[in-house]
């Protein structure tokens, strides 16, 4: 809850300050401030840009910010069938590996493989920079994970099972567009999600094996900020 006041504070410090200006729907040269039928869109997760202008203003402890890609890791881009509506395509891979030494002859090592790709519709509000949207996204997952601990002579390997999750998500949001066609803005989300992991084993020192049984579950939530976004529309 902290760091989710903190975000909304910096937020709400940006959008005010840029509400001070002239709302006009054009910048000093001509440029126009809001999206267009045609244009396409870029979206980048701001949240360490806010999280450290919010700390600076409450003394708390504050690292560098940090940009990455919207929605912890998705890539989403946009095109504007008309001024107020747009196509989103979303996609995530990531693939990571992770070493760890917890004494002389001991260490953990972990590998992942996540891939994510996702189709929705986005509807927009409002005649000013102040821009609301809100519309949903369906979203097909596929992801693998192993892990080996040495410890001494010994060796243990976990092989989980492929999970696959298929998805539907709500979101409502809101932009405000502080230089032209560029944007700050933020989103909330709640879905429909359907997941299967199949059978995951763990073998001891290349011998021993156990069978786990596969999985499936359903959730339906996930009410919270999304992310703190930057959008680039070009």
């Amino acid at each position: 809850m902290k760091k989710l006041s903190t975000l909304f504070v910096a937020f709400a410090m940006v959008s005010l300050s840029a509400s001070a200006q002239e709302v006009n729907m054009k910048s000093k040269r001509g440029e126009n401030m809001l999206p267009e039928k045609g244009d396409w869109a870029l979206g980048f997760n701001a949240d360490g840009i806010f999280e450290y202008v919010g700390n600076a203003f409450n003394n708390s402890g504050n690292d560098a910010p940090s940009v990455g890609y919207l929605q912890g890791g998705k890539f989403v881009g946009k095109m504007f069938n008309t001024d107020k509506k747009a196509t989103r395509y979303i996609v995530n891979l990531r693939v990571g590996s992770f070493k760890e030494n917890t004494a002389a002859d001991a260490s953990t090592s972990t590998t992942g493989f996540e891939l994510a790709v996702g189709y929705g519709k986005e509807w927009r509000r409002g005649k000013t920079r102040l821009q609301g949207f809100y519309g949903i996204d369906g979203m097909v997952g596929v992801s693998s994970s192993s892990s080996k601990t040495v410890n001494g002579a010994n060796t243990t390997k976990n092989t989980e099972g492929l999970g696959v999750n298929v998805g539907a998500n709500g979101f409502i949001g809101a932009e405000y567009f502080i230089f032209p066609k560029i944007s700050f803005g933020a989103q909330y989300n709640y879905g429909l999600n359907v997941a299967f992991t199949g059978k995951s084993k763990t073998t001891v020192n290349g011998a021993s094996t156990t069978n786990n049984d596969s999985s499936t579950g359903v959730a339906l939530g996930g009410v919270g900020v999304a992310s703190m976004s930057v959008f680039l529309h070009f």
